[in-house]
């Protein structure tokens, strides 16, 4: 069974900030801005808002959600990275194999400006080299 949409709640100070930062960080994986309403944004690839955002006023200020972003190419995971990384987040965890959770499994974990955890995973074998 897929995952039909992941919310995170964030503080209504840092909202603005951590839209941004996912805007910037997940715009390799083709993921934008698909709907917004009173303190809640939703982002998503295709047309389909997946990944929401919510201004809450007793958010906690570090973040406690882990969120895995999937892709077919272990390059969008470095750009990803890459990516985030320019928007202001910690590194969780640089791109590569991580074989101990399976043997094609290729991510990259980074901090978002409030500590939630977020991942970019290719399950595919190595490109080819060329």
């Amino acid at each position: 069974m897929a995952i039909d949409h992941v919310c995170i709640s964030v503080p209504k100070s840092k909202h603005d900030e951590v839209v941004s930062f996912y805007l910037k960080s997940l715009a390799p994986l083709r993921y934008v801005e698909i709907m917004r309403f009173e303190g809640m944004v939703g982002l998503g690839a295709d047309g389909v808002p997946d990944f929401w955002i919510s201004a809450k006023e007793d958010a906690n200020e570090k973040g406690q959600t882990h969120v895995a972003f999937t892709t077919k190419e272990r390059a969008l995971v470095q750009s990803f990275y890459e990516e985030a990384l320019k928007a202001g987040a910690t590194s969780n965890g640089p791109p590569g194999p991580r074989p101990h959770y399976t043997p094609t499994y290729y991510g990259a974990f980074v901090l978002d400006p409030v500590g939630n955890n977020v991942e970019a995973v290719c399950h595919c074998e190595a490109e080819a080299a060329k």
